[in-house]
């Protein structure tokens, strides 16, 4: 009976050992489909939030865009009216010194004339 005990028990060990070592195994290929399932899960969302993020920056990039366009013209008719304007006084200006120059020329050969 005490070499039957000696065999069977280590036998039955062996047994136990193999039936949780098994059972483990099974436990962790079952976490590691559900950690793979999940990590594919969090990557198709982050995924999608990238897309949709991508979406709205390239959405304000253009309305920012249009925004820059719309105000360099605007300053653009500005400095052109602001150009003519100037023109105009500087042609004004140009246009009172030669009236002046003309009086003054006027007077110098009146004065030379007369000396």
């Amino acid at each position: 009976m005490e070499i039957a005990q000696l065999v069977v028990s280590p036998a039955i060990l062996l047994g136990a050992f193999i039936f949780f070592w098994k059972e483990s195994k099974a436990g962790r290929m079952e976490l590691e489909t559900r950690l793979v399932q999940r990590m594919d899960r969090m990557e198709d969302r982050l995924e999608t939030r990238f897309v949709t993020l991508e979406g709205k920056m390239d959405a304000r990039f253009v309305e920012s865009e249009a925004r820059i366009v719309a105000l360099e013209n605007k300053m653009d008719a500005r400095f052109i009216a602001l150009e003519d304007k100037m023109d105009k006084r500087f042609i004004a200006l140009e246009d009172k010194m030669d009236t002046r120059v003309g009086r003054l020329e006027g007077v110098l050969i009146t004065q030379q004339k007369a000396s």
